[in-house]
């Protein structure tokens, strides 16, 4: 057996979804990192409320990869404490009514979102989609957060919810308010009371920070150069220029209190990150400072390009890690999961160390700063400028204080972004690195993984190949009747067949993750040219997948690949790493649909004889690996077989890559209408190369690059096509110009 991935219990340090506000008595330990940004200093797993009148210990009992059961200290006003046993969450917010906001987000499903009462009952509940970036008002009257559909404002003393389009920035305040920047206009700060626009506020900028005062009479705007101050009752009021960033610094952070402001400010002069805390009245008077650290600013390599890969045609890209060269994985993309639910790890993680520099792979606008589930899941993700739909990176799993970008602001290759943030379990600092698509000139949190970008790396030189284990007690191979947990004894196998195969990988580290691409081959044991199935592309981990709060895709995929019962048990955690791939759900196009999941190998009118299953497992870097196990088929037909018989239907294109002109070359098992057509990668006919009656044998025709209408199509990758009346084969022709 490969062994078992390690989990180290550790004291998961899960604070609240958002910092909570410090008290004002506890202002002076309101700290400020290098790049201007707010932290507060407080014991470890302590969650404040507001104004410091509860104090909420997260004391973990058991954890994993995203949740947490813990046991729950609540100190209150008066000095007394009382113990929460068994709280199931992975954030905390604690508001000074005695309410306890916890949030169980799982990247498979929608989020939960409850409300518990000092004696840990649930008195409200919710699941949300996509929830990220919850903020609890000042006076904890509300609870903001974002989600799929927009932005809501749940009450917390009724639970009303008053629902909001989406906003790229957002702050609940007293009496129902509610300020938030559109993303379709984001130099305008609208003011919302009851679900209603009360006022719209142009800025010059986009803002970086709001805050209500605690009567709600104000609101305040921090832009990167100065602090506005509007009154949320004259709308049509200029307004109160409080503050301008001194020269050579920018404004970065802020948080209201009833008697001042704090704003943290960044300046970046002699290579240096510098942070300060300026604190002011609501006047907008210095009334004190607080020199923050400095450290120096992180300076990438030149970049290393390298040739695309011909699985590829956009360009390559750096590593986000230092150095721009192959980098331990922990998790490889389309990786069954389960931390609660099951799904496909939409990404790859790179392993690194707590602090470790990240750095943009390309360059970009910066379309999202934002946590899903608390302290441990700040990421950034970046896309081409402009409005529309582009992709881009996400880099998760950033130290919040770290982060020395805005949303807006451009970015070249080779950027500093931030750092890792100390994963809490197993030793498991890492970054989830994805490709992802979205669209606006701010993004939400719900966006779209295109493909691997693991595939997109230079110099993957890790060497080590995956490793087959048996299926099923000495069986190299499980075979069960197709889309059934019936297993067959694979020396008398019958009618339509799944083939289970069991492999891992690891790439540089103890962690044993899922291979790249698996293959199948079925030939005649007498005679291995016989071909019944002739390296049947079974799965290529380099589809679209959902975001990491689920969707349509996930569950199919998870369902078509992984094999998930008692015998074969794909597992996928902190503690276990088995996976059970099948091979057979697929006709090798790499598109995966429903037909798919009914794709077996079809035993029923093979002769009665002896076959071998041949399954080859590729990881990312090349490396590949082989494992073949006889079988018996005995579906009462006779053993004898005629030569040439049962010969699969192939097709292959060379040259490939091409710089114009290929020739197909194909073989019929029997004398069939066939139609060979040129797709591209989104299904759409380009060109009928041939469609009519073809002879037994071997057959080519040549395609000269060009449309049906003899224009000669661009560099890229498309996708050429053998259908007969019974069967179909695909392969990717790379077309360079």
């Amino acid at each position: 057996m490969i062994p078992k991935a390690r989990w180290i219990p550790v004291v998961l340090l899960c604070l609240g979804l958002v910092t909570p506000a410090l008290a004002d008595r506890s202002l002076p330990e309101l700290q400020v990192s290098c790049q201007g940004l707010f932290r507060q200093a407080s014991a470890p797993g302590e969650v404040l409320s507001p104004s410091g009148l509860y104090r909420l210990q997260v004391q973990p009992v058991r954890g994993d990869f995203h949740h947490i059961v813990a046991d729950l200290l609540l100190t209150g006003p008066d000095g007394g404490s009382r113990r929460i046993a068994g709280v199931e969450g992975n954030g905390f917010m604690m508001t000074d009514t005695g309410r306890i906001v916890v949030i169980d987000a799982d990247h498979s499903s929608p989020s939960g979102l409850r409300i518990l009462d000092l004696d840990g009952r649930t008195v409200g509940s919710w699941s949300i989609d996509v929830l990220t970036d919850p903020v609890l008002a000042r006076d904890s009257s509300a609870l903001a957060f974002r989600h799929a559909e927009g932005v809501s404002l749940l009450d917390l003393a009724t639970f009303s919810r008053q629902n909001h389009p989406q906003l790229s920035r957002f702050v609940p305040g007293p009496g129902s308010l509610l300020a938030g920047v559109r993303p379709e206009h984001p130099y305008e700060v609208l003011i919302y009371r009851g679900g209603t626009v009360v006022a719209r506020l142009a800025v010059t900028s986009f803002p970086r920070r709001l805050g209500f005062d605690p009567d709600g009479n104000h609101l305040f705007v921090l832009l990167e150069d100065r602090l506005l101050r509007f009154a949320t009752d004259d709308p049509l009021a200029d307004p109160v220029n409080l503050f301008t960033a001194p020269r050579g610094t920018e404004l970065r952070d802020l948080q209201v209190h009833p008697d001042r402001l704090a704003i943290g400010l960044r300046r970046i002069e002699a290579g240096r990150f510098s942070g300060e805390r300026l604190d002011l009245d609501h006047e907008g008077l210095v009334i004190g400072r607080l020199p923050g650290p400095s450290r120096p600013v992180p300076v990438a390599p030149e970049s290393l390009r390298a040739d695309p890969s011909p699985q590829r045609t956009h360009e390559p890209i750096s590593w986000p890690l230092e150095p721009n060269s192959q980098h331990p994985i922990g998790n490889t993309y389309g990786e069954y999961q389960n931390y609660g639910s099951s799904y496909l790890h939409p990404g790859v993680d790179l392993m690194g160390n707590p602090g470790q520099t990240v750095v943009a792979v390309k360059a970009g606008q910066v379309k999202a700063v934002l946590t899903t589930s608390g302290e441990y899941h700040w990421r950034v993700a970046i896309g081409e400028e402009g409005s529309g739909t582009s992709e881009g990176y996400l880099y998760a799993h950033l130290e919040e204080n770290s982060i020395a970008v805005e949303v807006g602001d451009l970015v070249t290759q080779g950027q500093y972004l931030g750092d890792l943030v100390d994963w809490p379990v197993a030793d498991f600092t890492h970054i989830h690195f994805a490709r992802i698509q979205d669209t606006g000139t701010t993004w939400s949190g719900s966006w779209l993984c295109t493909d691997n970008p693991h595939l997109d790396f230079p110099n993957l030189t890790e060497n080590q190949w995956p490793i087959f284990e048996p299926a099923v007690g000495s069986d190299m191979f499980a075979f069960c009747s197709n889309e059934t947990s019936n297993y067959q004894d694979p020396d008398a196998l019958q009618g339509m067949v799944d083939i289970v195969a069991h492999v891992g990988d690891r790439l540089n580290h103890d962690w044993v993750c899922t291979v790249q691409e698996i293959r199948l081959s079925i030939y005649s044991a007498a005679n291995p040219d016989h071909l019944i199935v002739d390296n049947l592309l079974a799965v290529n981990f380099d589809m679209m997948l959902d975001t990491y709060i689920g969707g349509p895709i996930d569950p199919f995929l998870v369902d078509l690949l992984y094999k998930q019962d008692s015998t074969c048990r794909t597992e996928g955690d902190y503690e276990d790493r088995e996976f059970y791939h099948i091979v057979t759900n697929s006709n090798g196009d790499e598109v995966y649909e429903e037909a798919d999941r009914w794709q077996a190998w079809d035993t029923t009118e093979l002769p009665d004889t002896d076959y071998v299953v041949r399954v080859e497992a590729r990881d990312a870097a090349g490396n590949a690996a082989v494992a073949t196990m006889q079988v018996t088929t005995a579906n009462g037909n006779p053993t004898s077989v005629a030569a040439g018989a049962f010969q699969p239907l192939s097709l292959s294109c060379s040259p490939n890559p091409s710089s114009g002109g290929s020739v197909m070359s194909f073989r019929l098992g029997r004398a069939t209408p066939a139609r060979l057509a040129v797709y591209d990668l989104s299904g759409r006919l380009l060109r009928t190369v041939w469609s009519g009656d073809l002879p037994t044998g071997p057959h080519a025709l040549v395609w000269d690059g060009a449309d049906d209408a003899g224009r000669n199509l661009a560099a890229g990758t498309y996708l050429i096509r053998l259908e007969t009346d019974t069967e179909s084969r695909t392969e990717k022709l790379i077309l360079l110009r």
